[in-house]
């Protein structure tokens, strides 16, 4: 197993047998965080930003909670409410954290664009769409 931050690449192909949701959830969750580990140590400016919205959660549905919380908060509409909301859906239907899971992965094998997971997460608004559409 490689230490704590360090990336994982090529993912492992997702197959039935060998993997179970949760240990590719959990895979990918690891590799947004070490991807995001790496990001700070690279870019000091960013660090406040990328440890707040995923360096100090536990798990990819609180960092997803947060950051669509942020997202879309208004004046009249808090964030905190807003996570609360997005955290209690993500968890009561674990099929959400499945779909979003098979989207990063998709994002990352598929467009040339995309250099992580971690930079599909927090800036692809097609990909935050999708997620906060499956909520509501």
């Amino acid at each position: 197993m490689p230490p704590e931050g360090e990336l994982r690449y090529p993912p492992p192909p997702p197959t039935e047998s060998t993997t179970t949701i949760d240990e590719e959830a959990g895979w990918v969750w690891a590799q947004i965080k070490a991807e995001a580990r790496l990001d700070a140590e690279a870019e000091p400016a960013l660090a406040s930003y990328l440890y707040s919205t995923i360096l100090s959660h536990s798990s990819l549905e609180r960092s997803l909670a947060f950051h669509l919380g942020n997202k879309l908060c208004s004046s009249t509409l808090l964030s905190t409410l807003l996570y609360d909301l997005f955290l209690n859906t993500f968890t009561s239907d674990p099929g959400l954290r499945v779909a979003a899971v098979a989207d990063l992965r998709a994002a990352r094998a598929r467009d040339p664009a995309c250099v992580s997971f971690s930079h599909c997460l927090l800036n692809y608004k097609g990909f935050l769409a999708c997620q906060a559409h499956r909520v509501a």
